[in-house]
């Protein structure tokens, strides 16, 4: 028998924290840190940066779009961080309301 993990719910602080961690991110990326202009070294913060976003959302696919941030040219003009997480955000949102209104239809 297998056991299934239980569903998280998104919670409005682990919400904010992702999006701020995210807008942070990719602004420190628009404003060209001289950190992660460094061919080898800038890609260090990117690593530690989807990491903290992985622990935070435990959304496989918002990690892998996550990558695109290693793509050296495509990774510094799209906000991908953020975007990923609004999609995030909305997917999981759209989640509980369909389980809400489940809930709902069976009283």
């Amino acid at each position: 028998m297998q056991l299934l993990a239980p569903k998280q719910k998104i919670s409005l602080s682990r919400a904010i924290t992702a999006l701020a961690v995210s807008v942070v991110a990719d602004a420190m990326e628009f404003l060209e840190i001289p950190l992660f202009s460094i061919p080898v070294i800038g890609e260090v913060p990117n690593a530690a940066i989807v990491g903290a976003l992985y622990t935070i959302t435990r959304n496989k696919k918002s990690t892998a779009l996550n990558l695109i941030k290693f793509i050296p040219v495509l990774g510094s003009v799209i906000p991908i961080y953020t975007i990923t997480t609004l999609m995030w955000i909305y997917t999981e949102s759209q989640k509980q309301n369909v389980k809400l209104s489940d809930y709902l239809k069976n009283q």
